[in-house]
C-alpha cells in the first residue's frame, strides 16, 4: 500500500464509516487500524503509508504524546500525521497534536461541510489547523512546550503518584528533594496532557507505561525496585517481540 492512507482509531464499529467517508472524499487506498504502540509501528513500517490520519481519541488525553514519541523514531520523521477530531476535544488540548508533530488538525464540531472542506485540503498535501485550535494559538501569551519523553525516574515518579503516594512520601523513597518531585510531577503533567492526579492511571495503563497490576496501593509494602524490574522486564518483551 506504498503511498496510501492508513486510518487510526479505536471505533472499530465505525471503521467502515470511516473507510466509506475517506473513500468519498478522494483518498487513495485505504486501509483502518486499531493497533496501538509498537504492532502500530510495524504496519506503518510494512504499509508505508504517505498520509496517516489519527483519531484524536485514540489514546485518550495521552495522544498528543504518543504522536511525539512516534515522530522521535528516525525512521518516522517524515510521517504526515493529520489528525481528526469526531468526538467534543479541547482546543487548548488539540494544540498539543500541532505542537508535536501532526501536520494538520480537523474537528467535526467546526460543522460537517467545514470538516470536509478541511479534509479536501489536506488530501491535496496543504496544511490545515482548526479555527478554534488556531484561535487557541492566538490567545497562548505562553506557547506550549513540546512533550518530552519520559524518562525512567519519572515513570518510577509515575508509578508512585498514581498509587497515591504524596510528594514527600515520594521523596523519602527515592532519596530525592521534594522540589525535584514537583518538578518530575509538573513535567509529567505537560507531556502527557492530564490536569489532574486521577487523571494520570488512565493515561499512563492507555499508553502502556505500565499495566494496573503493576500498582500497589498499600503504601507500607510498595518496593520501587520491584517496578523499576517491572519497567525493565516490559522493555525486553517489547524487544522479543520487535526481533
Amino acid at each position: 500500500m506504498t503511498g496510501g492512507t492508513l486510518i487510526v482509531t479505536k471505533k472499530i464499529s465505525r471503521h467502515q464509516n470511516f473507510v466509506s467517508k475517506f473513500t468519498a472524499l478522494g483518498f487513495p487506498n485505504i486501509s483502518v487500524t486499531s493497533l496501538d504502540k509498537d504492532a502500530l509501528y510495524f504496519l506503518i513500517d510494512e504499509l508505508k503509508p504517505s498520509l496517516i490520519l489519527m483519531d484524536a481519541m485514540f489514546y485518550t488525553a495521552g495522544t498528543p504524546y504518543m504522536i511525539r514519541v512516534l515522530l522521535k523514531q528516525k525512521r518516522f520523521r517524515n510521517l504526515n500525521i493529520v489528525v481528526f477530531a469526531v468526538d467534543q476535544y479541547p482546543a487548548d488540548l488539540g494544540m498539543m497534536f500541532i505542537i508535536n508533530g501532526a501536520k494538520s488538525y480537523v474537528d467535526i464540531n467546526d460543522g460537517e461541510n467545514q470538516y470536509e472542506k478541511c479534509l479536501l485540503s489536506v488530501r491535496n498535501g496543504e496544511k490545515y489547523i482548526s479555527p478554534s485550535v488556531q484561535k487557541s494559538f492566538e490567545l497562548c501569551s505562553i506557547f506550549p512546550a513540546l512533550a518530552r519523553i519520559l524518562t525512567e525516574r519519572q515513570k518510577i515518579v509515575l508509578m508512585l503518584t498514581c498509587c497515591g503516594f504524596d510528594c514527600k512520601e515520594i521523596a523519602d523513597k527515592l532519596s530525592i528533594s521534594e522540589r525535584t518531585v514537583n518538578n518530575h510531577n509538573s513535567e509529567i503533567h505537560k507531556s502527557l496532557g492530564s490536569k489532574k492526579p486521577h487523571e494520570l492511571i488512565i493515561i499512563a495503563e492507555k499508553l502502556g507505561l505500565f499495566t494496573l497490576k503493576d500498582l500497589i496501593f498499600i503504601k507500607m509494602k510498595y518496593d520501587t525496585r520491584i517496578n523499576e524490574n517491572n519497567i525493565t522486564k516490559s522493555k525486553n518483551k517489547k524487544k522479543k517481540k520487535a526481533a
